[in-house]
């Protein structure tokens, strides 16, 4: 037995052994060492194809093509999978055979009108898009060098306004606007943002991982967002890997950033002679002799005797305070590829930003500085993976961490008092070298304030992640598919600060002494140093989304049908006691087109909203378009028009955030004060209905109408689109002006406003090639206006104070007539006034006195009061002026690897607020800047010097006067102003070296740039000031403009 089982073990060892011998045998015998591939790509029409890429599935190693089409690519075995692209041309795969040389014939491009653009959960070829959109590509966002992403949106897309408040490293502010101001509730104006199908914080992301912007103007568009979508949606799509080579990309930029927007101030020799002069004008003596002024003039020309530096100064604190230029440079690596069941797409950012602090005042303490940096990570993973031929999962991934350190002293107090409204005659030491602070405040000096107040650290992190499966279906039912997405998102900031002071003195600097050792010092501040970190958590909030549903999608014949319907879910957690927010809808999509010809899409969104009384949380929000491809018609054939599309859109959106408390249904009750009761008045606390419940606060309702069309002729020597719609806004959250105030509590707002907004948008371009040299001219048009239509005002007394029918925020001011010139016509009261119609109007503010303002006396009662105000200008909202019009244009070339472009934009229809320290901060303690030469009795008093008839800002005076200066008559035309400007946005030149140079290194791009960013502006208003934020110099970081170099490597 034993030995039959040995026997048979024996053979089968033998018969293993001898076919593994086989195989190698037969292995040696067929191997085949790498070869050549050798070949030739064509084109349909069997011309060369010069510089097509060739290259091996998943890997960089490639070649070129010659001018013939012939190329070589080594080691190569038979059925090595082959990946052919070209330019202008579809990728295509092939198998190499190496036993014959290979003719690969590439098909021309789709053209660009037949490339799918993304739409709300969906994507459509350009050529069937119904609905009024605007798009820009990830790869043009990249050339813009700013930290905050909207801020390139302006000059890349129309119906997009933006209003950037401050460029601070980490906190920076930029609101974004669609097609203007269109609601009351300032608190309602923010535009959706979705990306990938998620609602999104638009600040997680940077360029670079980003396919493309697509902002969604009209309600048609919007309405499957529900009541989330009246303001308009910025639709984010990320990059996904595609089958095919490893393809990595390299950019590196460089660069720096300068302030923009802080005007000239004084000297002290001119600060000693304006100040002198305003005391004259008061009729003061004045505050500096004839000695100090020329010792001034001195100091400020840098011939001052060294004998009287501790006495005169020239200080620019603007200048002291901050560097010419501050560092920022930015790093991107990103790869993607996959085959035909996997596909990636990674991007990692690292962006590191300094501010324009001064590094003698930031590394002023051993062992630590105060200079404030942003360190910006960011990451984007997509992976889609088919795990079988019916299930496709996709799992994304994104984050961001921002660590940002700054000085323990915060922007407003460093800006104002330690540079605005401080003054130039004063020192930045003392002569024992301590820091200095004059006796009138203990924070006027901002290099002190940066050196010696600690630092605050702030650690700002986002995670974003989606899980996506699809399952085809199509067993079922051809075309059928189910899909699933699950989105989790945090945000959170950590807070760490080391309050630390410094020792700073103030001194008697006017007094005469022999040494410097006879001054008397009084201390102003007492050093503190670096504590350890006190911590604590600054905001913290979570959102998921959930969302499934069916899809369909069937082309029959000349019809093509596309639909879906799905259910989505929202819940946003925030931190501390308030509840989280939660949305629940039930959407469904529709799209038919006829012999891609004519196109009919709908969309209907069923949603609600916890924050909203339970009767009243569902609204429905349906939207219909429709269009005619013209150039797909008979008659359209052999005609140089390649796209003509006619189309009409119509619909309802709303928009939930209201800017009230949660559940605004509910009335509010708080601890007040109490009663005492009986003999012995015993005192009891009580609680009282603080403000009412109103179950009519609803969300706004936004109903749009949009007819538009789309063209394209002569190969895109002549293209763009022309939109027109009308906006009726309800449901405006508003202050009921005619309830009476012994309603009893505090009355509660109303959902009762109305408004109406119109515009019209154009994009025109043109873009030409004639041998190596290539160009294009495009421009963009934006225009929107809006009027109140109800807001439930009480009848003003004069009909022209109404605001119902005036824009949105528009302003009432004062209109300057004329300056005070004859001392005969200063009336002495209202009286006064009336009977001698000759002088000029009382003012309810007193007396006048040469060079105040006389303004318009509007009602004719001859005393200029608040009843005198007329509506003026454009709408301001919390003092940001959002244009009415918005024109861009853009011009770019190309020759033999040169590559150069620039863009222009204006804002225009814009009125700008400004404040009654913008030409001299005396009232305030502060110096002027060079727009004081402007102020009526800077160089004489004599009310006939046309400097002063032609003066710009009421009378120079140490005070300001409550006559045209302080609130409420300083809202006037003197200081709301147009606001009109051009500015070089962006401008960028670049070479990029020859491809068959840089092939042999396997690169399929090497390019080098230059890059500038908010370079130049042009306005009405005095030189130095930001156009777009014209007092941001007083109390606020400064705005910059920015230039980089860059280097961009693929393979």
């Amino acid at each position: 037995m034993f030995k039959i089982k040995y026997s048979n073990q024996q053979v089968g060892v033998n018969r293993f052994l001898l076919t593994t011998l086989l195989l190698v045998i037969i292995s040696v015998m067929y191997a085949q060492p790498p070869v050549t591939l050798k070949g030739r790509v064509v084109n349909q029409e069997g011309e060369p194809v010069p510089g097509a890429i060739i290259n091996k599935a998943e890997e960089s190693r490639l070649v070129l093509s010659g001018n013939d089409g012939a190329f070589q690519l080594p080691n190569v075995l038979t059925g090595d999978e082959i990946i052919i692209t070209g330019v202008g041309y579809k990728n295509k795969s092939i198998f190499a055979d190496i036993t014959a040389e290979a003719e690969i014939t590439l098909e021309w491009d789709i053209k660009p009108n037949e490339y799918t653009t993304p739409v709300p959960f969906n994507r459509k070829e350009k050529r069937f898009v119904t609905e009024a959109t605007s798009v820009v590509s990830g790869e043009e966002l990249e050339k813009h060098p700013v930290t905050v992403l909207q801020n390139a949106f302006t000059a890349t897309l129309t119906g997009v306004q933006t209003y950037e408040g401050n460029s601070e490293p980490g906190w920076s502010e930029t609101q974004l606007f669609i097609r203007g101001l269109r609601t009351m509730n300032n608190s309602a104006r923010a535009p959706l943002i979705i990306v990938d199908n998620m609602e999104r914080d638009l600040s997680f992301l940077d360029a670079y991982p980003i396919e493309s912007v697509t902002v969604l103007k009209d309600a048609a568009a919007t309405a499957i967002y529900g009541m989330r979508g009246a303001n308009g949606a910025i639709l984010v799509t990320t990059k996904r890997g595609e089958a095919g080579r490893t393809k990595v990309s390299f950019n590196q930029e460089f660069g720096f950033q300068t302030a923009a927007g802080i005007p000239e101030s004084q000297n002290s020799y001119n600060y000693a002679l304006t100040r002198n002069q305003a005391r004259y004008l008061d009729g003061l003596l004045p505050e500096f002799s004839d000695e100090d002024i020329e010792n001034y003039f001195q100091v400020s020309n840098g011939t001052l005797d060294p004998a009287l530096k501790y006495k005169y100064f020239n200080t620019n604190w603007h200048e002291v305070m901050l560097r010419d230029l501050a560092p920022q440079h930015r790093t991107n690596l990103s790869l993607s590829g996959g085959n035909n069941r996997t596909r990636y797409f990674v991007s990692f950012s690292y962006l590191r930003q300094e501010a324009l602090f001064d590094k003698k005042w930031t590394e002023w303490n051993e062992g630590y500085s105060t200079q404030q940096v942003l360190d910006r990570f960011n990451l984007r993973s997509n992976v889609d993976i088919n795990v079988t031929d019916y299930l496709n999962v996709s799992m994304d991934l994104g984050g961001r961490i921002d660590n940002i350190q700054q000085p323990g002293i915060d922007m407003w107090n460093l800006f104002t008092w330690g540079a605005g409204e401080n003054k130039p005659i004063f020192p930045v030491f003392t002569p024992d070298g301590s820091f200095f602070m004059p006796t009138e405040s203990d924070s006027k000096n901002g290099a002190a304030q940066i050196a010696g107040r600690g630092i605050e650290t702030n650690r700002r992190r986002n995670l974003y992640t989606n899980v996506s499966v699809e399952g085809n279906l199509g067993k079922l039912l051809n075309g059928l598919k189910v899909n699933a997405t699950v989105g989790f998102d945090s945000y959170e900031i950590f807070q760490a600060v080391q309050r630390a002071d410094i020792d700073v003195f103030s001194y008697n600097y006017g007094a005469d002494v022999d040494d410097p050792s006879e001054y008397t010092y009084t201390r102003m501040r007492t050093g503190i140093s670096l504590p350890n970190p006190s911590t604590s958590p600054r905001d913290y909030y979570y959102n998921v989304n959930v969302i499934g549903g069916l899809d369909y999608h069937n082309t029959f014949g000349l019809h093509n049908v596309n639909g879906k319907a799905f259910v989505r879910t929202y819940q946003n957690v925030v931190r501390g006691m308030n509840s989280s927010n939660r949305y629940l809808s039930y959407n469904a999509m529709a799209n038919y087109i006829y012999d891609n010809r004519f196109i009919f899409s709908g969309n209907l969104s069923y949603m609600g909203s916890d924050n909203f009384h339970q009767d009243d949380r569902f609204g429905l929000f349906p939207g219909g378009s429709v269009g005619w491809v013209l150039s797909e018609e008979p008659f359209m054939e052999n005609t140089p028009v390649e796209l003509l599309k006619l189309r009409a859109s119509l619909g309802r959106a709303g928009q939930s955030i209201l800017g009230v408390a949660r559940y605004p249904f509910q009335g509010s009750y708080l601890e007040g004060s109490g009663y005492n009761f009986g003999t012995s008045q015993t005192y009891w606390e009580g609680a009282y209905e603080a403000t009412t419940g109103n179950r009519n606060i609803k969300w706004e309702l936004s109903d749009m109408l949009n007819v538009g069309v789309d063209f394209d002729a002569w190969n895109r020597k002549l293209y763009g689109s022309v939109d027109l719609f009308k906006e009726w806004r309800s449901n405006i959250l508003v202050q009921r002006a005619t309830i009476p105030a012994l309603y009893g509590a505090a009355i509660p707002m109303d959902s009762y406003g109305k408004a109406e907004t119109k515009g019209v948008e154009i994009t025109l371009g043109h873009a030409n090639k004639t041998g190596d040299f290539a160009y294009y001219l495009e421009g963009l048009f934006t225009y929107n206006t809006n009027k109140v239509t109800e807001m439930d005002e009480i009848a003003p007394d004069y009909e022209y104070q109404t605001r119902t029918g005036q824009r949105i925020n528009r302003s009432q001011v004062l209109v300057l007539e004329q300056w005070v010139s004859d001392p005969n016509l200063i009336p002495t009261s209202h009286q006064d006034a009336i009977d001698n119609p000759d002088k000029y109007p009382w003012h309810a503010a007193g007396v006048y006195r040469l060079g105040n303002a006389i303004f318009q006396d509007t009602n004719q009662d001859r005393i200029i009061d608040g009843y005198d105000k007329v509506p003026y200008g454009y709408g301001i909202t919390d003092g940001m002026a959002i244009p009415e019009i918005v024109a861009t244009g853009k011009i770019g070339l190309s020759w033999k690897g040169f590559d150069a472009r620039a863009i222009f934009t204006a804002y225009l229809n814009r009125t700008v607020p400004l404040r009654e320290n913008m030409d001299h901060g005396f009232g305030w303690g502060g110096t002027s800047t060079h727009a004081v030469t402007d102020t009526w009795g800077y160089y004489t008093d004599d009310p006939t010097d046309p400097r002063n008839i032609n003066a710009k800002y009421p009378r120079l005076s140490t005070t300001f006067s409550d006559i045209d200066r302080n609130y409420p008559y300083n809202e006037s035309t003197i200081w709301t102003v147009n606001g009109n400007f051009l500015s070089l946005r962006n401008i960028e030149v670049g070479y990029s070296l020859p491809k068959e140079i840089i092939a042999k290194a396997y690169m399929t791009n090497c390019r080098i740039y230059f890059s500038g960013y908010n370079l130049f502006n042009w306005s009405h208003l005095p030189k130095g000031f930001d156009p777009e934020n014209p007092t941001n110099y007083l109390w606020a970081y400064p705005k910059t403009k920015s230039f980089s170099v860059g280097l961009n490597v693929e393979f």
